[in-house]
């Protein structure tokens, strides 16, 4: 009887290697995306007595990069999180549905212990109270239902797909599979950008009937470079304007060089921001040069330039 003992022993030892192996295999994202789980992750930045932990998603999202978000010692739940998983980061303090992120993977650090590294995919920016009051089915989900207070609730991919389009996310059929890769280097960073088409397109209609209703003509210039991308005349007046549209509801935005130096430079100027472009629009005018000191701007990218000398020759 000792021989299919041994052997009993040796094959869970294989199977516990191959397993180890097998767990440093990435699957192919359709697959991966489909086995894994959507997780509604909630934080409070009130810092409240019986809080565990505390912190505020648009922190997270401003960073632009992936950083570690909780932390296991804190936060035992959050070691149900996968690499791959999706999450919906809401503000429990402000009712908000902040963004998407995405799990990419563990690190153990040395004086913190297990955390999450997550990266950010797109931002929402939408109250969920009003969603609950008109959309039925979305008070229905239980992350937003009452309860004992909890960090993490799985949330399932049909949920899910009711809630982001509530908000006025356009999902493709294969959702989540086309937020299973990062998108930080697309447009301003976030969005797909076939989404960034769409919140583009929503706003410009929500600032032509906005100047059209009040007796301007407009034309569309954006073909031009000129600087912006409306021509709105009405008599001998003239404004330049300058559309920007968001999903969500946060007025921020990428803007190009050529862009902020006819803001800088034209008193003519209107930049036009259309905030949850593609649900309840909310329409944004700042006009003239002036308007630059409401707002703060960082570079998202840099054109480098090899010099050439110094032991370096071109290629023939």
């Amino acid at each position: 009887m000792a021989a299919p003992l041994r052997i009993h022993h040796l094959h869970a030892i294989v199977l516990r290697r191959a397993n180890r192996l097998l767990a440093g295999i990435s699957l192919p994202s359709a697959v991966e995306v489909r086995s894994l789980p959507i997780w509604v992750y909630k934080c409070n930045s009130r810092n409240l007595p019986y809080q565990r932990s505390y912190g505020d998603w648009a922190e997270f999202f401003r960073a632009r990069r992936p950083r570690w978000w909780g932390r296991v010692a804190w936060t035992p739940e959050l070691s149900k999180l996968r690499p791959g998983d999706i999450v919906l980061a809401y503000q429990s303090n402000r009712n908000e549905l902040v963004g998407i992120a995405k799990v990419l993977r563990w690190k153990r650090h040395r004086r913190h212990g297990l955390l999450p590294i997550l990266q950010p995919l797109q931002l929402v920016g939408v109250r969920i109270r009003p969603l609950k009051k008109s959309h039925p089915e979305i008070a229905a989900i239980p992350a937003f239902k009452g309860g004992p207070i909890r960090t993490l609730y799985e949330i399932s991919v049909s949920d899910a797909r009711r809630l982001l389009k509530a908000a006025g996310l356009q999902l493709s059929n294969a959702w989540p599979a086309s937020l299973s890769s990062p998108t930080h280097e697309q447009g301003a960073g976030f969005g797909l950008p076939e989404a960034n088409r769409q919140v583009e397109q929503a706003a410009v209609q929500v600032v032509m009937r906005h100047f059209r209703k009040r007796g301007w003509t407009v034309r569309d210039v954006s073909s031009e470079n000129r600087g912006y991308d409306l021509l709105c005349s009405r008599g001998r007046r003239e404004f330049h304007v300058e559309v920007k549209g968001a999903a969500g509801n946060y007025p921020e935005f990428s803007i190009t060089v050529n862009e902020r130096r006819t803001w800088r430079n034209d008193r003519s100027f209107v930049l036009a921001v259309v905030l949850q472009a593609l649900s309840q629009p909310k329409l944004l005018l700042f006009r003239g040069p002036e308007a630059l000191r409401r707002f703060r701007f960082r570079p998202l990218s840099y054109m480098a330039r090899l010099l050439v000398g110094k032991g370096f020759r071109k290629p023939a």
